[in-house]
C-alpha cells in the first residue's frame, strides 16, 4: 500500500533486500498487545516510537495512520500480537541516507496471544553477556537487537530458569525483554526502586505507567544505578511489559523474593 510519506505493508510474505531495516538494523519497532478485541496501551506505543522517529531523524506516522493499519491486519482476531517495524526505507547499498527517502511501515500479526508464563516459581538468573553503554539509544526500540539474540541464546542454554537479568557494569538494567523493579519494606513504608536506563535498556510502556501510577499514589519510587550486590537488601522484585504485565519474580541467583497481599492488591491492575 502506497501512502503519501510511507510505503505501508500488512502482513507481508518478504521484504525488499534493499530496505535499511534489514541491511543495518536501520530502524524502530513496537510489540502492541490486542487483548479481547481491545488495543493495549496504544497511545503509549506511538509516542514512544515518535520518540525513536526524533532519535533516528525520521518522518513520523502519525496516530491516525498507525490505528487504521492495525485495525485492518488485526480483523476479526480479539487476542492476538501486532508488531509495528518502521524502516528507513530501501536505497542501493552503503550507509549514506539518501535524500527524502521514503520509509517502509510494516504492520505484522501473530495470532498467539500472550505467552502463558509458568507464575508458580520464577526464577531468573544473572546474564553472562556483558553490554555496553550506548547512551543514544538507549530507551528505545531500535532495530538493532544483538544483545537480546545472544541473551535469548544465553537463556534458552538454562533450562532451570524463566528468565536473565541483564547487567551494565554489574548494575542490574532489565530482563530480556522486561523492565525490573524491587521493593523494600521499612518503618515508613514500601521504597520502590527500578533500574536507571541512561546507558542500556528500554523505557517499558508498564514501567512508565507503573511509575505514575505510584507517585499518584503516594508511595515512594526511584530511578536509580543498582549494582548486582544490592538483591538481598530487598524484600520483593517483580518485571514488567506491556505484553505479559506484571510478574512477581520468586528468586535471582539464590536471592529469594516474598509475596505481599498488600503489594498485590496496590498492583493487581497490571497483572494479566
Amino acid at each position: 500500500m502506497n501512502h503519501s510519506r510511507f510505503n505501508i505493508f500488512l502482513n507481508p510474505k518478504n521484504i525488499s533486500i534493499k530496505d535499511r531495516g534489514f541491511n543495518y538494523g536501520d530502524g524502530l519497532f513496537e510489540t502492541i498487545l490486542v487483548k479481547d478485541s481491545k488495543i493495549l496501551y496504544l497511545k503509549e506505543h506511538v509516542e514512544r516510537l515518535h520518540d525513536g522517529c526524533n532519535i533516528l531523524h525520521f518522518k513520523k506516522p502519525s496516530y491516525l495512520i498507525i490505528k487504521n493499519n492495525m485495525e485492518k491486519v488485526i480483523g476479526r482476531n480479539k487476542n492476538c500480537i501486532i508488531k509495528i517495524i518502521l524502516t528507513r526505507g530501501d536505497n542501493s547499498f552503503g550507509y549514506k541516507i539518501p535524500i527524502n527517502i521514503k520509509h517502509n511501515l510494516y504492520f505484522i500479526r501473530n495470532k498467539k496471544s500472550a505467552p502463558i508464563i509458568n507464575k508458580n516459581m520464577v526464577r531468573l538468573g544473572i546474564s553472562t553477556y556483558k553490554t555496553f553503554d550506548n547512551s543514544n539509544l538507549a530507551r528505545i526500540k531500535h532495530l538493532n537487537r544483538i544483545d537480546q539474540c545472544l541473551i535469548a541464546e544465553d537463556l534458552y542454554k538454562r533450562k532451570d530458569l524463566n528468565d536473565l537479568v541483564v547487567l551494565n557494569k554489574n548494575h542490574m538494567i532489565e530482563t530480556l525483554s522486561s523492565n525490573l523493579f524491587f521493593i523494600k519494606k521499612s518503618r515508613s513504608g514500601y521504597i520502590f526502586h527500578t533500574p536507571k536506563i541512561d546507558k542500556f535498556g528500554i523505557k517499558g510502556i508498564i514501567r512508565d505507567k507503573l511509575i505514575s501510577y505510584l507517585k499518584n499514589n503516594k508511595l515512594r519510587v526511584d530511578e536509580r544505578h543498582i549494582p548486582l550486590t544490592d538483591l538481598a537488601k530487598y524484600n520483593i522484585a517483580f518485571k514488567v511489559n506491556s505484553v505479559q504485565g506484571l510478574i512477581f519474580i520468586d528468586e535471582i541467583e539464590n536471592n529469594k523474593f516474598s509475596h505481599d497481599e498488600i503489594i498485590y492488591n496496590k498492583l493487581k491492575k497490571f497483572i494479566y
